[in-house]
């Protein structure tokens, strides 16, 4: 656990919140990514960067790092991230995480389509849809085809694509859209925003892959071509003020890799994005 909290704020030593409100923690792992390892130093990182950002508008609690003890499999991990956020939800709040790779996501959208269906906007510079049969081990290249396959999940927006993965191209589940990173940099916030159908809550989940490595060089797997940051909290934003966001992460992280803070620094404003404008208790959906 670190010294720091995300945006300074509390941690929740028994507090209530109000419905809706969220509460993050840090997943300091990397055993989905077999890449190139540093993802778990990442919560951290992007905790320092966000104490130099003024609270956001919505209240929230830090519960600190989910425990990633040496030689914790993928499956016992997720299991862990499954039970934090059941306990999150329990309490009437949203999840915000920081990752740790992306291979941990599964866990927050399969505990939050067990209670209703949703959908899940992808930000990634790959489609993560990499053949996968049924095997137990979790990655970060299948994650969303077994995202996919989950009930409750009724649609997929993939933004950012232009990384090939094998089998990528020619498996797409037939639940998702796949936004190029070319047409996302030139589509409004607005457009992406009338993609999402707003009868679901969503799930927003950022690889910061994909953010071009030009401005966002801490990463594992890094494609040029990607959206540059400004846009990217442009779409963020969008979907924030428009759509219900029942959850959200940000993910591989690499402080290994990075140059001055300068990935870790863009995460922090995502995750801000997300707190600072998401709708609030009692709007309409």
């Amino acid at each position: 656990m670190t010294a720091a909290t995300l945006f300074g704020w509390p941690r929740p030593d028994g507090q209530a919140l109000a419905a809706n409100h969220f509460r993050a923690f840090g997943v300091p792992a990397d055993q989905g990514n077999g890449v190139s390892r540093g993802a778990a130093r990442a919560p951290a990182a992007v905790r320092e960067a966000a104490s130099l950002r003024r609270p956001p508008a919505l209240p929230g609690v830090d519960e600190g790092d989910i425990a990633n003890h040496g030689g914790l499999s993928v499956e016992h991990l997720l299991a862990r991230v499954g039970a934090a956020v059941e306990h999150c939800l329990d309490a009437g709040s949203r999840p915000l995480i920081i990752g740790g790779d992306h291979a941990i996501s599964y866990a927050p959208i399969a505990a939050l389509q067990q209670r209703g269906a949703i959908g899940v906007v992808w930000f990634d510079a790959h489609t993560d849809f990499s053949p996968w049969h049924g095997t137990p081990g979790h990655s970060h290249k299948q994650v969303l085809r077994r995202v996919e396959a989950l009930e409750g999940v009724r649609r997929i927006v993939q933004v950012g694509y232009r990384g090939f993965t094998a089998g990528d191209e020619s498996q797409l589940g037939e639940k998702a859209q796949v936004i190029t990173a070319r047409r996302a940099a030139a589509m409004s916030g607005d457009a992406l925003a009338e993609l999402l159908d707003d009868s679901l809550r969503w799930y927003v989940s950022i690889d910061i892959d994909v953010v071009d490595p030009f401005h966002a060089p801490g990463t594992s797997a890094p494609v040029p071509g990607g959206i540059v940051p400004s846009h990217l909290v442009e779409l963020v934003a969008a979907i924030a003020r428009q759509r219900r966001i029942a959850g959200a992460d940000v993910v591989e992280v690499n402080p290994r890799l990075d140059v001055d803070g300068m990935t870790s620094s863009i995460a922090a404003t995502l995750l801000h994005t997300i707190a600072d404008l998401a709708r609030r208790p009692g709007t309409e959906a």
